[in-house]
């Protein structure tokens, strides 16, 4: 359908290139606004039609027009600010399907700045993009409310059947900002990453309620089982030391042994250990960490007990009463082992969700949950392209595992 219809005028082309040559940017914000107002009239011309075409069905007998609604200006994709003239009947019952009532931006405009956000930008910045593209400034409020457009797909993409086995789980949580009725809370989220039998990772939940409530993770586990987790292919779950969570594991999944998480335990390791000795001690553990076998891994800790023992007792009692969940992934696939010994790749998942969210002041739950799912999607692609028994993926882990110690270590150095 052709709406619009441009003429030139012979006459007139002369002087309009001699002011693309004077000043090409005036001479292109001139032809801009002129096509600014041939859109508005064009609009504001279709809403005159919509009315007559309202009031000339037959149960409008009795309704006439009534003037204009106050001009507002409609911010529409592509071409900045036009102004709207609403025309409006009698009776109040016409409503405008061309420029809905009170909308103020184009719908499409909105899905664009809802994928920027979720892309990383914020809502400033968006709003200094939309003045400088479109010439006019859309809301911080409109840029916000634009992730309520994606937040059903959002909440379909996180409940979605599981048709897929998983043989193994990580489980972490982590809090995020969120702003109701006026103050700002922080608002815990269970996360579950699956390992399915072709070893690709794939993220499975990502549910309100407390990290640290073993409760709330009964919950999760019992939601993922509603929609086709198959609890007896789970053999492994991979978590923090949570007390009770590991009881809890193995009571939803009969099957399944836990694995306590490497850089947790040799955190809580590292922060008793002196400070003179916690060098030394870090790489005796690392031979606990790293051993070929778990026999191996086993003498490797009598060694660390021996050294270590009389200056750093409290480190290696603390290390001591997990070594039975931190030796487990030695009874799987040995090009597994690096994959499954931490929960790095559930704590990569939080970390991506902070730095998106970092962006932004503060944000309800449906956007909340917009941009997890975003996120979530984002890292999900990539992660089907590299198997968690890939060499690839392998020497890769082992250097961010001794990154994150070597942190760890840092940090610890650095509180005392």
């Amino acid at each position: 359908m052709s709406i619009l219809k441009l003429e030139i005028r012979l006459s007139e082309i002369a002087p309009t290139l001699e002011a693309f040559r004077k000043n090409r940017k005036a001479a292109l914000e001139a032809i801009s606004s002129v096509m600014r107002s041939a859109i508005s009239t064009t609009i504001n011309e279709l809403m005159k039609a919509e009315i007559d075409v309202f009031l000339g069905q037959p149960d409008q007998s009795d309704n006439k027009r009534n003037g204009y609604h106050p001009d507002r200006e409609y911010v529409l994709k592509g071409i900045g600010g036009v102004t709207i003239r609403t025309p409006k009947d009698r009776k109040g019952r016409f409503q405008s399907q061309v420029v809905p009532a009170y909308e103020r931006t184009d719908p499409r405009l909105k899905a664009d700045m809802a994928i920027l956000q979720l892309a990383g930008l914020s809502t400033r910045t968006l709003a200094m993009i939309s003045r400088r593209l479109l010439g006019v400034e859309v809301s911080k409020d409109t840029i916000s409310s634009s992730l309520d457009l994606l937040a059903g797909e959002a909440e379909r993409w996180l409940t979605r059947p599981i048709n897929k086995r998983f043989w193994a789980l990580y489980v972490d949580g982590t809090n995020f900002k969120v702003q109701r009725r006026g103050s700002t809370e922080k608002e815990p989220s269970l996360v579950v990453l699956g390992v399915d039998e072709n070893n690709f990772r794939s993220i499975l939940a990502i549910e309100p309620g407390s990290k640290d409530n073993v409760e709330s993770w009964r919950a999760v586990f019992s939601e993922l089982k509603k929609r086709g987790l198959d609890g007896k292919s789970v053999r492994l779950g991979i978590m923090d030391g949570l007390p009770g969570l590991e009881r809890l594991f193995k009571e939803e999944f009969p099957g399944a042994l836990t694995q306590r998480c490497w850089v947790h335990s040799m955190r809580n390791a590292v922060a008793k250990a002196p400070a003179r000795l916690r060098e030394p001690f870090k790489g005796l553990a690392h031979k606990v960490m790293y051993a070929t076998s778990e026999d191996n891994a086993r003498r490797a800790f009598q060694d660390l007990e021996t050294a270590m023992g009389g200056d750093a007792g409290r480190a290696v009692r603390c290390l001591a009463k997990d070594l039975d969940s931190l030796v487990v992934h030695y009874r799987f696939d040995q090009k597994c082992w690096v994959a499954l010994r931490t929960t790095n790749a559930i704590e990569a998942i939080n970390r991506q969700f902070k730095r998106r969210t970092k962006t932004m002041d503060t944000m309800g739950e449906q956007t909340l949950e917009a941009v997890l799912a975003f996120t979530a999607l984002r890292l999900e692609i990539n992660w089907q392209k590299c198997r968690i028994d890939s060499g690839l993926y392998n020497r890769k882990k082992i250097a961010d595992e001794i990154n994150v110690i070597e942190a760890t270590v840092a940090e610890m150095a650095l509180l005392n």
